[in-house]
């Protein structure tokens, strides 16, 4: 049985790799930053920081899926324990492939579609540390007895939250259907075109595990789909019976109240993933919607 080093497993993302190694067959140790009742692996309670005080735990693994954050955009904790957090286990990797979880937000305000060669631009401490582990890993990957470094630009993240820091974006924009709020865009352009590449928990869990096997160094960039705000709030609406409601700002009166969405289209290519690994993913916006509705309905 192959053993993983895994951070972050008490998250978001953290809790269906977990699930998703698990039914494959490993065996996980896995880095919390905080108590979690975790079943079927053993845990380490420590900061990113502290990592170094487990480096024969990452030796002795079979691969690395590195996936906390802080997801702070202040620099102190994100030089702290983000890149100086990274560089440690970095240094403790000794066999198998090492799989980061990074972010779309590397390549900054998007212009078209973005491929792994568009020049990444971050804008804040958050897509910095994304980008300098990234680095880090490029530099640390060729050493012998290493597979290979595989960080994965993760498109926007559409699932219920519950176990991490802040919200998720579909509890964000869920309320504001509910309540019936103005969504406002700039012009009919941004109305017609803005949005996001999305990817669900359960296609995101799967590229990471996925990625333990690849022979071939990344970065990818990994998404479920494509969507626009105006087909994600309408089709939220019509699943949940509520009513869409859509405006120009500049059509709204002075001290109108609405909700200011997104203007920029950020679409990430993932072709090469899918071809790299043979991955295709399964969580479409109707799948996705459907199971986060209903686990609205119940709380």
């Amino acid at each position: 049985m192959s053993k993983i080093f895994l951070t972050g497993g008490a998250g978001n993302v953290g809790r269906p790799v977990l699930a998703e190694l698990l039914r494959r067959g490993y065996e996980a140790t896995v880095l919390v930053h905080r108590t979690s009742a975790l079943e079927g692996c053993r845990t380490i309670q420590a900061r990113l920081s502290e990592a170094g005080k487990y480096a024969g735990e990452v030796a002795s693994a079979d691969g690395v899926i590195h996936l906390a954050s802080t997801r702070s955009v202040e620099r102190a904790p994100v030089v702290r324990e983000d890149i100086y957090g990274t560089g440690l286990l970095l240094d403790s990797w000794r066999k198998g492939n090492f799989v980061y979880m990074s972010s779309q937000s590397v390549y900054g305000v998007p212009r078209g579609s973005l491929t792994e060669d568009h020049p990444l631009s971050p804008v804040c401490w958050y897509d910095i540390a994304k980008s300098c582990c990234e680095q880090q890993i490029a530099i640390e990957m060729p050493k012998p007895g290493r597979g290979v470094g595989v960080p994965l630009r993760m498109a926007l993240l559409f699932g219920p939250g519950g176990h991490g820091r802040g919200d998720q974006f579909l509890e964000s924009v869920y309320p504001h259907c509910a309540r019936g709020d103005v969504f406002a865009f700039k012009t009919e352009e941004a109305l017609e075109t803005a949005g996001s590449s999305f990817v669900g928990p359960e296609d995101l869990a799967r590229a990471l595990v996925d990625s333990l096997e690849l022979k071939t160094a990344g970065p990818f960039n990994i998404s479920s789909g494509f969507c626009t705000w105006r087909v994600l709030i309408e089709t939220i609406c019509g699943k949940a019976g509520f009513k869409p409601k859509f405006a120009l700002a500049k059509d709204l009166p002075p001290g109108a109240k609405y909700v200011p969405m997104p203007q920029s289209r950020s679409y990430v290519d993932s072709s090469k993933f899918y071809k790299t690994a043979g991955f295709t993913p399964r969580q479409d916006l109707d799948v996705l919607l459907d199971g986060f509705i209903r686990s609205q309905k119940k709380e």
